[in-house]
């Protein structure tokens, strides 16, 4: 996987030079399909080049795949996407007056996916793998329809001890009851991989909800965690009532952009599947104080990287 500050490999999936692409064109307020092959060849010229008649050809052909890529999320993103293919789909520019709350979405959810979120994740003193779950917890709300909806953050993001949490999370929700650990002992869980929550609530406020079980994760080593959350199994290990009349949908809520040649079989585990354009397309109404917090930190992260 392309990790900066390491560069993609000669074996790069579409979606990672996609991404490639659009940090280069950050950083330099353009790129081009020529500068990308050229950077590939180089790549070819030292560890790549066993078996190949054209690596150029070879490069180019991936190059059409990468440009497809962005293209799909011009589209998917609509105004919320920060670059621009010109009209050929050969050059990437920068949009250096684009400012929107999607488009700083957008960038923050780049660079979370790129950099290495164990030891750079945390700029200006704000921690952005948290962020995430303050953006999904609105992103989910916005789907079920922001004017009936309601949602919540429950991961590490939200104050509070894990006890306070489910019983804060029974209340809100009208179902549960209140926290009771299945097991004897202290529990060690912080959110046992529920990171935020989102319902529509009915007047008569009795139970029997559509509710979503929300897992967030920055970074693209994402595929072995889809199956962590299972919201009957927190519900029966966590609160005395052991289960809702409805059980919660579960939702998988990632800073990358997929890989779109396995995306069905992605949401055979993940439920409802959130990747990069999904946030973006719902990122509506966004708290002010949460988008100073997202600018800070994408100031400060784009700062750090460095391209060749």
């Amino acid at each position: 996987m392309f990790k900066l500050p390491n560069l993609p490999s000669a074996r790069a999936e579409s979606n990672e030079l996609a991404d490639f692409a659009e940090l280069v064109a950050w950083k330099r307020n353009s790129t081009s399909a020529r500068e990308i092959i050229a950077y590939l060849g180089r790549l070819d010229d030292n560890d790549h080049n066993i078996g190949c008649d054209d690596n150029d050809d070879e490069n180019a052909d991936g190059l059409d795949e990468v440009m497809n890529e962005i293209e799909r999320r011009q589209k998917a993103c609509g105004e919320g996407y920060p670059f621009e293919l010109d009209l050929d789909g050969t050059v990437l520019r920068y949009k250096t007056d684009q400012e929107s709350h999607r488009s700083d979405v957008y960038r923050y959810l780049l660079l979370s996916t790129r950099l290495n979120m164990k030891t750079q994740r945390v700029h200006d003193e704000i921690d952005g793998t948290t962020l995430l779950e303050e953006i999904s917890a609105s992103v989910l709300k916005n789907y079920l329809g922001a004017n009936r909806a309601n949602s919540l953050v429950f991961g590490t993001a939200a104050s509070g001890s894990f006890e306070d949490k489910i019983n804060h999370l029974c209340q809100k929700l009208g179902e549960g009851g209140r926290y009771e650990n299945i097991d004897e002992g202290l529990a060690q869980a912080k959110d046992d991989k529920l990171d935020a929550v989102a319902w529509i609530p009915f007047a008569d406020k009795k139970p029997g909800q559509l509710v979503i079980f929300g897992q967030c994760k920055t970074g693209s080593n994402w595929e072995g965690l889809m199956t962590q959350l299972q919201p009957d199994a927190f519900l029966a290990r966590w609160t005395r009532q052991k289960r809702y009349l409805l059980n919660p949908m579960k939702a998988f809520c990632i800073s990358e952009a997929i890989n779109r040649a396995r995306w069905s079989s992605s949401l055979l585990y993940a439920g409802l599947m959130f990747d990069r354009c999904r946030i973006v397309d719902f990122c509506d109404n966004l708290d002010e104080e949460l988008l100073t917090r997202i600018r800070l930190w994408n100031s400060a992260a784009s700062d750090s990287v460095v391209i060749g």
